[in-house]
């Protein structure tokens, strides 16, 4: 199984997901200005187009770092950047978590649910992983309806697993699991 072999361009005929380019800084800039996800991910505080290049940059280094894949979410017919989805791995062999985060702008369309179940079909049949999970705080329940539109089930909470900068929170956590992997789970019960 090699997750990062080859970075994926996907699409469902709404979103694409491809590759960062530094052309889609005013994704990172309108992400900046969102004090929730400047939290919870590396997105910078302060977006200078230094900053917004230094962002871009960790991207691709998921994927020559073989930490993962983190790839850009845009609309389909424009090419135009709306977000952020990535799965980095996990200890556990076979296990990645899934991490996504789109523009204010782009909020209320269904654009992070399709990007999730994109990127977690893609792992899970052609990557060949076996699970991929998501932490998402309690009280997030946008965050939390993205992900059961995606195909997620809530599996459990974790207390005080999430660490940010000034604070610790719970974590529930989310999961899709490939269908062979439920098969077995199934007939072993």
């Amino acid at each position: 199984m090699s997750l990062v072999s080859r970075q994926p361009d996907l699409t469902d005929g709404v979103v694409r997901l491809r590759s960062w380019a530094l052309e889609d800084l005013n994704c990172v800039r309108q992400a900046a200005a969102d004090r929730r996800i400047t939290e919870a991910t590396t997105v910078p505080v302060r977006f200078t187009e230094e900053a917004g290049h230094a962002f871009v940059r960790r991207q691709w280094s998921r994927a020559t770092d073989r930490a993962g894949v983190s790839l850009v979410v845009t609309e389909a017919d424009t090419d135009v950047a709306v977000g952020s989805v990535t799965l980095l791995f996990r200890p556990q062999r076979g296990v990645a978590g899934l991490g996504y985060w789109v523009t204010p702008a782009a909020r209320g369309r269904g654009m992070a649910s399709r990007a999730a179940r994109l990127l977690t079909e893609w792992a899970l049949g052609t990557a060949g992983l076996a699970r991929v999970e998501a932490w998402v705080e309690p009280d997030n329940l946008a965050s939390r309806r993205v992900l059961a539109a995606a195909g997620f089930v809530e599996e459990g909470v974790l207390r005080s697993f999430l660490a940010f900068p000034r604070r610790r929170a719970d974590a529930v956590v989310l999961a899709r699991v490939a269908e062979s992997e439920q098969r077995s789970s199934v007939r072993d019960q």
